[in-house]
């Protein structure tokens, strides 16, 4: 089951970090995925690293 869950996680965030590229509002995301707003800060600054 923990497997299950972490697949969950990974599926989540991957759709936050496409909202992000798409210019979306933070606050969107954190409605959308359940994310806390600091998760999703953290996603953006992971990839504006990637840049």
């Amino acid at each position: 089951m923990d497997l299950m869950v972490s697949y969950e996680r990974k599926g989540i965030v991957n759709v936050a970090k496409n909202m992000l590229k798409m210019d979306m509002d933070d606050e969107v995301i954190v409605e959308a995925t359940g994310l806390s707003h600091e998760e999703v800060h953290s996603l953006k600054e992971e990839l504006d690293d990637e840049v």
